[in-house]
């Protein structure tokens, strides 16, 4: 309950109170959510000019790239994961405390057979984050070397700014490539 200004007990009904918006499970709390991450700013990111430690994705026009194993993800290392973003490539917009990846959006692939693609995501290693269940997949097939899919919906929990992020390639033939940028979605806290 709250005070009125004669301090007196104000009724329930006059506290002020964000309702069901700010129970956590409540389907307005849910709907908010949806509406936020529906009308929030989208931003594509390719790899960075110059990767190191911590910057792996950029605002470039350069699209990442990944590469197959034989039915498996690669594995060779340096190289067959694509390092999208790293701790220091997000927030992309000020302010912004969480990110998930909304769209992928396919350019290019050696191979023409379906791709599974592996996004990854974690604090840590990418190994630790694997055995963690921390990933989502999505399937892509490409109609031409030079073909291009489009976007493709990428379904993953919103994520702290800095967790750092992989994309694993698996398809049918060794040493195969898919290139790739990725849409980004930011929200405040």
């Amino acid at each position: 309950m709250s005070i009125d200004r004669a301090g007196k007990l104000a009724k329930i009904d006059q506290a002020d109170s964000k309702g069901l918006a700010a129970a956590h499970n409540s389907l307005a709390y849910r709907s908010g959510e949806i509406d936020r991450h529906e009308h929030s700013r989208e931003r594509w990111v390719g790899i960075h000019a110059a990767v190191d430690a911590t910057h792996w994705g950029g605002d470039t026009l350069t699209p990442f790239v990944a590469i197959s194993g034989a039915s498996i993800y690669g594995t060779d290392d340096p190289g067959d994961t694509a390092l999208v973003l790293g701790t220091a490539d997000t927030p992309v917009i000020a302010g912004n405390t969480y990110f998930d990846i909304n769209q992928i959006s396919v350019i290019g692939s050696t191979s023409t057979t379906p791709w599974k693609l592996r996004i990854v995501y974690g604090a840590g290693t990418m190994a630790d984050a694997i055995t963690a269940l921390q990933f989502t997949e999505t399937m892509v097939v490409v109609a031409s070397q030079a073909g291009r899919l489009g976007t493709a919906a990428i379904r993953m929990p919103r994520v702290t700014a800095g967790v750092q992020l992989w994309v694993q390639g698996k398809n049918a033939t060794n040493n195969a490539t898919i290139s790739f940028f990725v849409g980004l979605h930011e929200y405040e806290g």
